[in-house]
């Protein structure tokens, strides 16, 4: 019995220890499996981290180089960034792609004043009105703008002015994308070109030397054409506008900005060789507008309200409509009728300092449709007129402008289709020698141009439209009377009987006069010495047509400028700035000293 007890111990001792056995070598084998994983799972987390390290300091690098890209580009534009810690991105544009993550909180483009009201302002040219403090920022010594041209290109500071996109994010235009993904293909390129040729002692180095890489790859400014391109492209997509022009004024509220009627044309219809044309294509531009209302009409509107309101007093009724509350927000428009009544932009607009407009050289004319209609064509001294009508009007030109001359009371409208130098779409006009061509005509001014044969043929040739003069502000012009019956109401003057000059050794109501014009041979001078209590308005344009050629005395006005001032002579005078022709020079605000004329044709 004490045999068999003992066997059947030896038997369970054998199995609890087989049992322990193969327990201890699955928890060894179990060990060393889970040691295997572990060591892979930091390697693997050791990877992503070098990866995600990597990634981030490429990321940085792609941001670095477009900056400096972007900044070298506007740099050589002079454009100055006034608003450095604004975001320049609108809260509804969300970042979509890996790109546009890269900026969400750098954006590489110069940030100006943004101003939530635009007014309407006289003005046939380019100059805008700002408010007094901006006048302050710039002036400033804590800043690098030259507002009054002092500097090496002795030009006067201009201004990009454009319409906000509210749903822009950078980057937003294909060529800027380009541009980006060039520039990570570059970077990624030279990070395998140091990996090669690093040993793994150097690893901790690796990213300065990268870096210097594409330093290197970055300061080449063997041909920055491409980089220009994304610029411009970029700032199509940037604003559903934008043009150039200078100031005249800083007499505006703040918050405001007074723009001429050309520059809210070229804001609010921006036509195909505009700097956003291509951008146009596949965008809503339907950009919201608002018109100067005439405040007479307004006072009227409010005063028939009021008295239906007193009529209705007694009654139950309920006046208020949306009508009304429209007519309310209306009456709160900027400017005044006497600028003229035409549309402004509803949507905040960007003004940004630019120091180095480059100057223009070259620029060519498109003529517009209505042009052709009025005769441009028929003109024989068109570039002379696109000149003068630049130097008087225009500091800058952007492609896609429109130019309103005038000849003789009528208007052309030219449409600015290329321009030398052509890098930036937009050019100077101050201290540099402009050469004027215009080019062919297109589109629907061809039907234009043949409409306007076929009345020149049969010498039933268009009466070209002109403003009216008097009407009341908010009413459109009329045509005004023909050139002849205009011309038969001024007073022939003999231009070959003039008074002998006074002595030269009088001094007192003496007025030295100098007039300049030009004549069909080229420019024309005369310099004259007149008695202003005796000499009439009849001498001074007598002499003045002697010094031109002897042209015809009905045919043009005399133009002081600083300020300016025009004459003219009329059989019945009374009309601003006409007088009789026996009108003394002292009558008609003349005195003594030097006065110089320009002649100007009407």
């Amino acid at each position: 019995m004490d045999f068999e007890i003992a066997a059947r111990r030896l038997q369970q001792d054998q199995k609890s220890a087989l049992a322990r056995s193969r327990a201890s070598r699955h928890a060894r084998t179990a060990s060393a499996k889970s040691k295997k994983e572990a060591q892979l799972a930091r390697a693997k987390a050791e990877r992503r981290l070098k990866e995600k390290k990597l990634e981030s300091e490429r990321n940085a690098r792609i941001v670095d180089r477009i900056v400096r890209d972007v900044g070298r580009v506007e740099r050589y534009l002079g454009v100055a960034n006034v608003s450095p810690g604004k975001a320049t991105v609108p809260a509804v544009a969300v970042a979509t792609d890996k790109q546009s993550s890269l900026f969400a909180n750098n954006i590489p483009l110069a940030s100006g004043w943004t101003f939530t009201t635009a007014t309407s302002i006289h003005g046939e040219g380019d100059k805008i009105a700002l408010p007094p403090s901006i006048l302050e920022t710039i002036t400033s010594s804590s800043n690098d703008l030259d507002p009054w041209g002092s500097g090496r290109n002795g030009r006067p500071i201009a201004f990009r002015i454009g319409i906000l996109n509210p749903e822009y994010s950078f980057p937003s235009s294909d060529k800027m994308k380009a541009l980006m993904e060039n520039v990570t293909q570059q970077i990624i390129s030279s990070e395998k070109n140091a990996l090669s040729h690093q040993s793994s002692s150097m690893t901790e180095d690796f990213s300065n030397v990268s870096t210097n890489e594409g330093m290197d790859d970055s300061d080449d400014e063997s041909d920055d054409s491409p980089i220009i391109e994304a610029y411009l492209d970029e700032l199509s997509h940037r604003y559903l506008s934008y043009t150039h022009g200078t100031v005249v004024e800083f007499t505006q509220e703040n918050e405001c900005v007074g723009l001429p009627e050309s520059i809210a044309r070229a804001l609010i219809q921006p036509n195909s060789h505009s700097l956003v044309g291509n951008a146009l294509v596949g965008r809503q531009n339907d950009i919201p507008v608002r018109r100067t209302v005439d405040p007479a009409s307004s006072a009227m509107a409010n005063d028939n309200s009021k008295d239906a309101n007193e009529a209705n007093g007694d009654m139950d009724i309920d006046t208020h409509d949306n009508s009304a509350e429209e007519g309310s927000v209306s009456e709160k428009t900027p400017g005044h009728p006497a600028y003229g009544i035409f549309d402004v932009p509803a949507l905040p607009i960007e003004i940004t300092p630019i120091n180095s407009l480059p100057p223009g050289k070259n620029c060519t004319f498109t003529p517009t449709a209505s042009s052709v209609e009025n005769g441009f064509y028929s003109l024989k001294d068109v570039k002379l007129v696109l000149e003068q009508s630049l130097m008087r009007t225009r500091a800058t030109l952007s492609k896609g402008d429109v130019i309103r001359t005038w000849r003789r009371g009528v208007s052309f409208d030219l449409i600015v289709s290329s321009l030398s130098p052509a890098e930036y779409g937009a050019v100077s006009c101050v201290n540099t020698d402009l050469n004027v061509d215009i080019g062919p005509a297109e589109g629907e001014v061809d039907e234009a141009m043949a409409k306007y044969a076929d009345h020149s043929s049969n010498g039933d040739k268009p009466e070209p439209k002109s403003m009216g003069s008097g009407r009341l502000l908010s009413e459109p012009s009329s045509q005004t009377k023909s050139k002849e019956s205009a011309s038969s109401a001024i007073a022939p003057i003999k231009t070959t009987e003039l008074r002998p000059e006074p002595a030269e050794n009088v001094t007192e109501g003496v007025c030295n006069i100098q007039i300049r014009g030009r004549t069909p041979s080229g420019s024309a001078a005369g310099r004259r010495r007149f008695d202003i209590s005796t000499a009439t308005m009849g001498d001074l344009f007598a002499f003045a047509s002697q010094v031109c050629d002897e042209l015809a005395p009905s045919s043009f006005r005399l133009v002081a400028r600083f300020p300016r001032r025009v004459f003219g002579i009329s059989s019945e005078g009374g009309n601003y700035g006409c007088f009789a022709a026996d009108a003394t020079l002292e009558s008609a605000g003349i005195g003594q000293g030097q006065e110089l004329f320009m002649v100007e044709s009407v």
